[in-house]
Formats: structure tokens, C-alpha cells, sequence
């Protein structure tokens, strides 16, 4: 069976920047499909004009975010009209797998994580029509008998990381119609060593996709997918794009320990809290070492008022903020300070108190970013009820 597997086009920043960041999604998908024999391709949609080419692939895979969930019902209707099977997953199909359905270009929608639900899935439709999808948890599906959605129940998170394949990062990436040429941007490898997040800040969507349950890959494990992205791709920019690395400091230290004894000097980004870098400062100087020159910390603002709004957690605040992007500068790392705006409390005195104390900080970057209600967060919900 082949397995088309595409991410919509996610947006101008990835068009015009240069930049190229394989989403992990797909790949760990694809990667988990290969293994249980299935023929993948992987596309990845840099041009809002683009369309993959479905001829050879009995089912279309696609994994979107909001931002990208117009584009992938693109996709989407653009695969039925071939009389494909299309099973979307991801962020927003997980937040709202009704919308994602009565679109009625989408068979199934897989929720959460995918690598063993896909599997199951596939396996199901590969069988024929005696497939019962009630049996695979983690997916919705319109009954055709009733016409009615179906939610069966959640799948339980992968408990040990370990069993997960390295995700696939071979895809063709399309920028300009009729193409599937590489652009010639920098190549960032993005790697993920731990899921779950135990804070519950309003405006993220992470403990759908992954849980609140911090799970960590062993040291081992991760150092092994390192050693294969620098032999297999001559990789020198490795990025870290776990949503806490240092929520555990004494694993941070051990893997860049390790990175370091090993002669490793590739992970150059990463992102974390300042509360928990400022409680072990012997981490920023262990990541230095390293190799890091980067760190992205979501400062959000200043007053303590609206951070409580967001319910952040832990012991953020003014004083941890200031303290961190101190403590990154003495260390060579640059901060990538992010910082919020619209909090419905918020007034314009705020706004600029935070826009003043960013200046003051001064990280190397500073990303301000419109509060934004995305399906499945507490903010979402917040606003939808009223």
C-alpha cells in the first residue's frame, strides 16, 4: 500500500525566509508506517499554489495546525476528487475532529499521537470491508450508517519514547509549482527528546497532542539519533524543539555532558523556562559548552497579573525573566524572548510596560506575538462560552 503523506503550506515565513524545518510529525509518522511495511512519501507544501501529485498513493495523510488547516483541506478535497482514502492528524484535527469530518473530504481523523494509532488504522483499511474502525482508539469517523461522529475513545500516550522509530527526514519539498526542487536555504534538524507538559498555560494546546505527563527518551536513545542526523545528512545545526528541556535539569545536563564527552557540538537552539534555568545556572553554562547559542524562553510580560491570567505556573515573574536573559548572555547564549500581547485585561499602559521591559532586557530576539484563542486551549473554551 502507498502512503502519500503531505503538510499544507505553512505559511510566508517558511516561503520567503529560506529556512527549512522538516515538520516531526509527518516524519514520525511516516516513519512508523515504513516500519510496518507501508510505501511513504512525504510532501511538504512551501507554496499556497501547490498541490502533491496523489497518482501512486491509495491514502493521503495530513497533518495540519490551525494555521495550516484551510491548505490541508485543499489538500483534502483535491485527493477525494482522485477517489482517495484521507486521513488528516495534527494539532487542529485533534482540537476539532467534527469540523475536520464534516468537511467531507476527510475519512478519519487521528487524534493525539499517531504513530501507533496510523498503524492500526492502516492496517484496518488495508484489511477490506470487514474493517470495524471502532476497534482503533484514538480516531473519529463519520458512521455511514447513522451520519453521525463518532469519537472513539483516546489512546493512551506512548509510555516509553524509546520504542518510537527516528522519524523519516528524507521529503520533497515544493516551492514553486511543478517542482520539487531543494531550495538552497540553511537546513535546520529539528529532534524532540521529551513529550508532555505539566504547566497548563491558557493558551497552548500541547497536553491534547501530548499530555500533561512529562515522558523523556533515555540519554542513549537520544544521542543515537544525533550521531544519525550528522553521519546521514553532514548536519552541524541540530534544534531541540521540546517545549521544556530543562524541566528536568539534571537529564539537561547529562545529555549535553554526554554531547560534549562525545565531541557533539550540533545542538545549537533550544527551549525552555527561565524559572527552572535561573534555580540551576550551572545549566546554561553546560549548554554553552555544548554548543548552544540560542534559547527560546516564553517571557510573556512583565506583570504578574497577566502572567497568573495565562497561568503559567511555576515561579515566573519579572525578576526570574531579567535573571535569565542575564544569566544566557554571561554564558554566550542569546535569548529568544517571547512576549504576549491582548490579554482581555490588558491595557494599553500594559502593553507598554511589557514593549519597555523588553527593551530593557534586550534578548537577541524579542517575537511579539497577538494572544490568539486556538480550538482545544482553556482560552479557546473561554472565549467560545461567552
Amino acid at each position: 500500500m502507498n502512503v502519500l503523506l503531505v503538510s499544507p503550506y505553512r505559511g510566508a515565513i517558511f516561503e520567503y525566509s529560506g529556512v527549512k524545518i522538516q515538520p516531526l510529525g509527518v516524519s514520525y509518522i511516516g516513519s512508523a508506517l515504513q516500519q510496518a511495511g507501508y510505501n511513504i512519501q512525504i510532501e511538504l507544501l512551501e507554496n499556497s499554489d501547490l498541490m502533491p501529485d496523489f497518482i501512486s498513493a491509495d491514502v493521503v495523510g495530513i497533518s495540519c495546525n490551525t494555521i495550516q488547516f484551510k491548505s490541508g483541506l485543499r489538500v483534502a478535497g483535491a485527493a477525494k476528487e482522485e477517489g482517495k482514502i484521507v486521513i488528516m492528524g495534527g494539532p487542529h484535527p485533534t482540537s476539532s475532529p467534527e469540523e475536520t469530518l464534516r468537511s467531507g473530504f476527510v475519512d478519519y481523523a487521528v487524534r493525539a499521537e499517531g504513530e501507533v494509532t496510523s498503524v492500526e488504522l492502516l492496517a484496518g483499511i488495508k484489511s477490506g470491508k470487514n474493517f470495524n474502525p471502532r476497534k482503533v482508539l484514538g480516531i473519529s469517523y463519520i458512521d455511514k450508517d447513522t451520519g453521525s461522529i463518532v469519537n472513539n475513545p483516546g489512546r493512551p500516550f506512548i509510555q516509553n519514547l524509546d520504542n518510537i522509530c527516528f522519524p523519516i527526514r528524507e521529503a520533497n519539498w515544493r516551492y514553486k509549482k511543478a517542482s520539487k526542487s531543494v531550495s538552497t536555504g540553511v537546513i535546520e534538524y529539528p529532534l524532540i527528546t521529551t513529550r508532555g507538559c505539566p504547566y497548563g498555560c491558557n493558551f497552548c494546546d500541547v497536553h491534547l497532542l501530548a499530555g500533561k505527563l512529562y515522558r523523556a527518551r533515555s540519554i542513549e536513545n537520544t544521542v543515537k539519533e544525533i550521531e544519525e542526523i550528522i553521519t546521514k545528512y553532514d548536519a552541524d545545526r541540530i534544534l531541540i524543539v521540546d517545549d521544556i528541556i530543562n524541566f528536568k535539569n539534571e537529564r539537561l545536563i547529562d545529555l549535553f555532558e554526554t554531547l560534549i564527552k562525545r565531541n557533539l557540538p550540533v545542538v545549537r537552539w533550544v527551549m525552555g523556562r527561565s524559572d527552572h534555568l535561573v534555580k540551576s545556572p550551572e545549566t546554561a553554562e553546560v549548554m554553552a559548552k555544548a554548543g548552544v547559542r540560542q534559547m527560546f524562553i516564553g517571557i510573556e510580560s512583565p506583570n504578574e497579573r497577566i502572567l497568573r491570567a495565562y497561568k503559567k505556573g511555576g515561579k515566573v515573574s519579572l525578576d526570574y525573566s531579567i535573571k535569565a536573559v542575564e544569566l544566557l548572555k554571561q554564558n554566550g547564549i542569546e535569548t529568544w524572548g517571547a512576549f504576549l500581547l491582548g490579554e482581555p485585561s490588558e491595557t494599553k499602559e500594559d502593553v507598554k510596560r511589557t514593549i519597555d521591559f523588553a527593551k530593557y532586557i534586550n534578548p537577541g530576539i524579542a517575537q511579539f506575538s497577538i494572544l490568539t484563542p486556538y480550538p482545544g486551549t482553556e482560552l479557546w473554551q473561554n472565549v467560545e462560552s461567552k
